[in-house]
């Protein structure tokens, strides 16, 4: 008998149905995620990043972590026949990438190996401050509570300009973009707040401690949160800091002391960037700066004042110092009293981020990325008026040391080459200008305007600090005493 055949017509019919049908639902699928704030954002940060990314990179920086990794694949020992200064899990990322890259030979394809993992630690970032945002709106709120479509819309902008702080901050894009790895413990210091929201020591101890595996001021805020801890949480806090440190721990078993001599390098560095003491001396050396051509320069402190190398430190601690004093003081009786999840999300992120200003103020050498290090801070006090200033910051102080370095015509050129390719955009469209205006200008007109930058820096920068410690010294107003709400504030 027969089998009974479906006419062709209708057959393919149907099957344009299933296919309609899956390319709707496929669309719909595709268009909820789109509808998602952080899907926006993500997409924002990859866009504001990928031409850096691709195009040019820090030459001086970049070449020698390369030069790292190659040395560590050829054989070599970090901190013993290598001398690194910077804390293992950097180099660790560097060296793993560039293992990872089946091109080796094509240096866009090493920049975006390398950089790759700093432009998710820049998603991270994002992510992490609309989460916080999002959990701070809506406290006094189930998360299974449906909420109002004008508290849902009210909540989205919240999340939204958080993420826009972030995907289009100017000095973490130039950081990223240029293969630099603030973007790591900066994403470390946002999860921090991210977890102290929650009373979650645990995770406040692990991004602690990994940030410090990054970089050594990784736990610079930790004095200012552990006074909050209970009994009950001391475990879960050391456990946090004994596995934040894992990378740290091979180098420091196995070379201890090769290790520690090159952490504490670090404090040899030359007096520079937006420092307080890189000020004193330019004046000092009538307004001449040094030429920075490698890394080794950066340690080369001959010629500073004996109170440049040796006040910058006891500055610090003794700013530190003062208003942590001040801050133990005023919150002593709530500190025993109350827990710091209830305590309002701006004395969170200044629990964090005051130690930063500090540092950021006082210390010998700050270099550019210094500017990115308050991104969270910036998105979650929404402070549009710092960004702003930051970021003009970021140019005017990045072009004068263009110009600057210029006139060191060897190592400028060698260091342009490597950083962009003689071809390329940046080449043309600003190395070469710079090479034509520096031959009708004096190096002292870009020193000038390196110096206006600094006291600009300084200045706008100790005034926020000074604002942020006002805001904890005012304990009553620091109490969240009755919950946020959703509204269109």
């Amino acid at each position: 008998m027969p089998k009974l055949q479906i006419d062709t017509p209708l057959q393919n019919e149907l099957e344009y149905s299933k296919l309609g049908f899956l390319f709707l639902s496929i669309s719909q699928g595709i268009r909820k995620i789109w509808e998602k704030p952080e899907t926006k954002i993500i997409f924002l940060v990859i866009i504001a990043r990928i031409f850096f990314i691709i195009a040019t990179h820090y030459g001086m920086d970049f070449d020698f972590y390369i030069e790292i990794a190659q040395r560590v694949l050829a054989g070599e020992k970090l901190y013993t026949d290598i001398k690194s200064t910077h804390m293992p899990l950097v180099d660790l990322i560097y060296i793993a990438m560039y293992t990872l890259c089946p091109w080796k030979q094509n240096i866009i394809a090493v920049r975006i190996f390398l950089k790759f993992p700093f432009l998710l630690t820049d998603i991270g970032i994002a992510l992490a401050v609309m989460k916080i945002i999002e959990f701070d709106k809506r406290k006094g709120f189930s998360f299974e509570e449906k909420l109002t479509s004008e508290q849902i819309k009210s909540l989205t902008r919240s999340k939204l300009i958080a993420g826009y702080f972030v995907a289009f901050s100017l000095p973490l894009i130039f950081q990223t973009g240029g293969g630099r790895y603030d973007s790591l413990m900066i994403f470390c210091f946002a999860m921090v707040v991210y977890y102290l929201q929650r009373r979650n020591w645990f995770g406040v101890a692990f991004f602690a401690a990994l940030g410090t595996s990054a970089k050594y001021i990784g736990v610079i805020f930790l004095p200012f949160v552990i006074l909050w801890m209970k009994k009950e949480d001391l475990k879960s806090f050391i456990a946090g800091i004994f596995l934040g440190l894992l990378p740290i721990y091979p180098f420091l078993i196995t070379r201890p002391v090769a290790f520690i001599e090159g952490i504490f390098l670090r404090g040899s560095h030359i007096a520079y960037g937006f420092s307080l003491w890189h000020a004193i001396f330019i004046i000092w050396n009538k307004f001449s700066m040094k030429y920075v051509d490698g890394i080794e320069s950066t340690y080369d402190s001959s010629g500073e004042p004996w109170f440049v190398s040796n006040l910058y430190f006891p500055l610090f601690i003794a700013v530190y110092g003062l208003i942590f004093t001040l801050y133990v003081i005023k919150w002593w009786n709530t500190i025993r009293t109350e827990k710091i999840e209830d305590q309002k999300l701006t004395s969170l992120v200044n629990f964090v981020f005051i130690p930063l200003f500090i540092f950021g103020s006082t210390f010998k050498a700050i270099n550019l990325q210094v500017l990115a290090w308050f991104t969270p801070y910036i998105a979650l006090k929404n402070k549009l008026d710092l960004l702003i200033e930051y970021t003009f910051l970021t140019l005017i102080f990045g072009i004068g040391l263009l110009f600057f370095e210029s006139y060191n015509v060897t190592a400028f050129e060698a260091l342009s080459l490597q950083s962009a390719g003689k071809g390329s955009v940046f080449y043309i469209l600003l190395i070469r200008p710079i090479s034509i205006i520096r031959d009708q200008t004096s190096s002292t007109i870009w020193v000038g305007i390196i110096f206006a930058t600094i006291i600009w820096y300084l200045i706008r920068t100790s005034i926020e600090l000074g604002i942020s410690t006002k805001e904890i010294l005012s304990i009553k107003n620091n109490k969240l005493k009755n919950p946020i709400e959703i509204s269109n504030s």
